[in-house]
This record gives structure tokens, C-alpha cells and sequence, in this order.
């Protein structure tokens, strides 16, 4: 999804792309995806300058599982850096190429993934771990919530919240019974027209 956003976009003056835009878009897609899972029922948005957050209710990441030895939240949002070590044979994930993208075009990437019974937390820089915590805590909403800032040498305008709200109104239409609420507020699909 981050890949077929972006490269709508390449013939777009470098000062003229809207990164945080195209990412904050491809989270949702993913948060979509658990709504129509039945797993999310609300969507929270806050997009300003080159920051983003994209939180869900949904079943969150999972926190213990590995994939080829690795952490899979690391797996995921490091896809990029395949193969992970010499002659380790992991399996390429598709949905882990596109989030993968996302993390290398910011420059500081927090990922949340809450859990019935913990939370981890895993920070990135320039699209590589630097932290990670795991606190063993009961939380009462499950899901993910993904914050970052988008590396200022790749996008130089402001977010246009505008195009993106009215985006994120168009999903809302396509998605009866979701919530979504955009820097704050809480959004409404419009009306159908009659015949």
C-alpha cells in the first residue's frame, strides 16, 4: 500500500510530495483491514507538519511471535535490511515490505502494540531499533498506535490535512460502523444523496 501511494506520486517535485500523507494512508489501509476483520472499531488520526499518529482498537501486533529468529515487530518494520543475517533463510512477509518502506522514510518511528496483558513498546531511528520495552501490564483496549516524523530531507511542505481529511472521509463512507476521529475530532461520513 505505502508503495503503490508513493509511487503515484514520483513525478511530483521533491518539495511538492506529501509523505506523512502517503504513510499516514497506508497505516490506515492496515487499520481498515482489522475494522473489516472485525477486530477495530475506531481509528484515531492525528497528522500536523511532518508528524503522524495511526491508533486502532484492533487485536494489536503480535509481541511474542519470531519469524525466522527475529523479534516480529523488528521482522516487520525492518524488512528492508533482508537477508537478516548470513545464511539465515526468513521468509519474505508482503505486508512487511510496505510498513518497511514507512520506517525508512521517517526519521524516528514508534510502534505500540497493547495487549490484554502487556504492552511493547519498540522505538526506531532512520528506520533501525533503538529501544524496545515490554511492560507487563493488563490493558483494557487492545491494538496498535504507530507515531513518527517523517526524515525532513524528503518532504519539505507541511502535511495538507485537507486532502487527507477529506480521504479519511471517503474511507469512513466505505467503512459503515467504523469510528474515526481526525486531529481531535471526531469525523462524519456524508449523507447518501437520494436517486
Amino acid at each position: 500500500a505505502v508503495i503503490s501511494a508513493l509511487s503515484m506520486h514520483c513525478e511530483q517535485a521533491p518539495e511538492m510530495l506529501d509523505i506523512t500523507g502517503e504513510i499516514v494512508r497506508a497505516l490506515v489501509l492496515y487499520s481498515v483491514a482489522e475494522f473489516q476483520a472485525g477486530h477495530a472499531k475506531t481509528i484515531r488520526v492525528d497528522a500536523r507538519d511532518r508528524s503522524f499518529t495511526v491508533a486502532d482498537d484492533g487485536r494489536g501486533h503480535a509481541i511474542e511471535r519470531t519469524i525466522g529468529g527475529a523479534p516480529y515487530l523488528e521482522f516487520v518494520y525492518t524488512h528492508l535490511a533482508y537477508p537478516f543475517a548470513t545464511g539465515q533463510s526468513a521468509p519474505i512477509q508482503l505486508q512487511a515490505i510496505g510498513i518497511s518502506l514507512a520506517n525508512k522514510l521517517c526519521a524516528e518511528l514508534s510502534v505500540t502494540a497493547r495487549k490484554p496483558t502487556a504492552t511493547l513498546v519498540v522505538s526506531f531511528q532512520n528506520g533501525l531499533r533503538v529501544d524496545e520495552a515490554l511492560v507487563n501490564v493488563a490493558s483494557e483496549v487492545s491494538g496498535n498506535t504507530i507515531s513518527g516524523v517523517v526524515n525532513p530531507q524528503l518532504q519539505a511542505a507541511e502535511t495538507d490535512t485537507h486532502a487527507l481529511h477529506q480521504w479519511l472521509i471517503r474511507v469512513l463512507a466505505a467503512s459503515v460502523g467504523l469510528r474515526m476521529v481526525f486531529n481531535g475530532v471526531e469525523l462524519r461520513a456524508p449523507a447518501n444523496e437520494p436517486a
